[in-house]
C-alpha cells in the first residue's frame, strides 16, 4: 500500500510555530534530534502494510531517509489539493492500488504496530473513507 504523507504546512509571521520554523516548512521542525515528518516516516518504515512512500509539500533534496521508496510531489497550495494530486499520483503509478493510507507529517509519537492496526481495522470496513 502507497502511505501519502502531507507536509505542505508552512507557518506563517503571527502565527505559534513561526518563530521556531522562520518561513520554513513546519514538518522539518526539529524534535528529539530529526525533523519531526522523520520519525512518521520511520514508522511507516516499521509498518507491515506500508510499501511505499509519497511526500507532498517538500522538495526531494530535504535530507530524508526511507528504507522504502520514497517519492515526492511538490506542493499543490492546500491539503485537499495535495491529498488529490497524491492520489492522482498513485493511480497513475499503479492503476491496480484500491486503497491509499493518508498519513501527517506533525504525528511524530505515531509508531508502526498504530499504522498496522488502522490499516487491518479499515480494511475490514466497507467504507470509502477512514479517519
Amino acid at each position: 500500500m502507497y502511505a501519502i504523507i502531507t507536509a505542505g504546512g508552512i507557518p506563517k509571521p503571527g502565527e505559534p510555530l513561526y518563530e521556531y520554523t522562520q518561513g520554513a516548512s513546519k514538518a522539518l521542525l526539529d524534535i528529539q534530534g530529526k525533523p519531526m515528518i522523520q520519525w512518521v516516516i520511520d514508522a511507516l518504515d516499521g509498518a507491515q502494510t506500508v510499501d511505499n512512500l509519497l511526500i507532498i509539500g517538500l522538495p526531494a533534496n530535504c535530507g530524508l531517509t526511507s528504507r522504502k521508496p520514497l517519492n515526492f510531489l511538490d506542493n499543490q497550495g492546500g491539503m485537499l489539493a495535495n491529498i488529490l494530486a497524491g492520489i492522482r499520483w498513485v493511480k497513475e503509478i499503479d492503476p491496480s492500488a484500491e486503497h491509499v493510507l493518508l498519513a501527517s507529517s506533525d504525528v511524530p509519537a505515531v509508531k508502526a504496530h498504530m499504522i498496522d492496526w488502522v490499516v487491518n481495522t479499515a480494511l475490514q470496513t466497507d467504507a470509502d473513507l477512514n479517519y
